[in-house]
């Protein structure tokens, strides 16, 4: 069964075109299946009886669930809607691609491992995210470092449950879904912290737009790491060296479009003496590098879409692209182009005194 919104977003989107340029699958693959557009079309011939679940079930997954097609919507509708609906029923139908379910497998056994609570305590917890992956680890080792230099005091949970912003992509709204961002939500209730640092943009979102709306509240501030480090630079507590170079941004799709935050890691940048550079699509028209979840289950198609994100970069001539999401960090450095992928706060931890 697919909602009444859904339905009302695929009858609007299955004719029209208009978005057609900016999804960043469709672009590098060229492919008509992988456009908002005949996803609809597809799910429309499914409700009128001409096509079946099996034919587009593949297709349903070939997507980043960015939302650059949303966002650019004249008349607000939201094609990640009906694609994550189709998603939890093709999943429900035992449809999916074999590789979907072994990536829903392997993120559903994470969120059953036992969960610890913080080594330390202390107002501040930083949240990593991004399981797995080696730019997560470096990524809170560096932030972890600006902290200490700015006299932050902060805790990190010994073992981190998993925000479930993986699983909420590859199959939508579920029980387990909900069920792993409860388990997560209640190790940080239980560290006693204040304030939530979160590193990873998805994980952001979860805990600041899906958690509310499936009843889940943290009694921590949630605060994205860019922003609380732009915070300390305002404050005066980061005393920068001074860098030489151009380097360009790349917007995480969750922390520009969904949180729509996109000058404090601009104001970091600057603040560490980098001349910037702005690629073609950039703060909330960023197109989108792939991500963690389609990497999961397509990391081919992964690949050649971060390869069409670099290309932004060697267009305007730039040798580094910046990025502050672990996930994009991750899927980037795997893509084919000139620029070099760099850590925004490894970077900053490099010229923090």
């Amino acid at each position: 069964m697919l909602s009444g919104k859904a339905l009302n977003t695929i009858k609007a989107c299955r004719f029209c075109w208009m978005c057609r340029h900016l999804c960043p699958v469709g672009l590098v693959t060229g492919k008509e299946s992988n456009t908002p557009r005949a996803k609809a079309l597809l799910l429309d011939m499914e409700q009128k009886g001409t096509t079946e679940m099996q034919v587009y079930a593949e297709d349903m997954f070939q997507c980043c669930l960015c939302a650059s097609c949303a966002t650019n919507c004249e008349t607000g509708y939201e094609p990640p809607v009906f694609i994550r609906e189709a998603r939890r029923n093709i999943v429900a139908s035992g449809l999916a691609p074999a590789s979907v379910m072994a990536a829903i497998d392997s993120l559903m056994k994470k969120g059953t491992e036992e969960q610890k609570p913080a080594a330390e305590k202390a107002d501040v917890l930083v949240y990593i995210g991004a399981h797995g992956t080696a730019a997560a680890k470096e990524m809170a080792e560096a932030f972890g470092s600006v902290l200490t230099k700015a006299g932050v005091p902060y805790m990190t949970l010994a073992e981190e449950p998993a925000d479930g912003n993986e699983l909420y992509d590859l199959m939508g709204e579920t029980a387990e879904g909900k069920q792993m961002a409860k388990k997560c939500a209640d190790a940080i209730n239980g560290s006693g912290a204040k304030k939530v640092v979160v590193l990873n943009p998805s994980a952001a979102r979860m805990f600041k737009q899906e958690y509310p709306a499936w009843g889940l509240e943290l009694s921590a501030e949630v605060v994205t790491a860019t922003a609380f480090a732009a915070g300390l630079l305002q404050e005066g507590k980061l005393k920068m060296k001074q860098a030489e170079g151009v380097v360009t941004y790349h917007d995480p799709c969750r922390l520009a479009r969904d949180l729509e935050e996109t000058e404090p890691a601009r104001q970091l940048i600057r603040a560490m003496g980098y001349e910037l550079k702005e690629m073609i699509q950039s703060k909330k028209t960023t197109k989108c590098c792939g991500g963690l979840a389609l990497e999961a289950h397509s990391p081919k198609l992964a690949q050649l879409t971060a390869s069409g994100r670099i290309s932004d970069a060697d267009r305007i001539d730039v040798p580094v692209m910046l990025t502050a999401c672990p996930g994009c960090r991750s899927v980037l450095r795997k893509g084919e182009g000139k620029a070099e992928v760099k850590d925004l706060f490894v970077l900053l931890n490099e010229n923090t005194l």
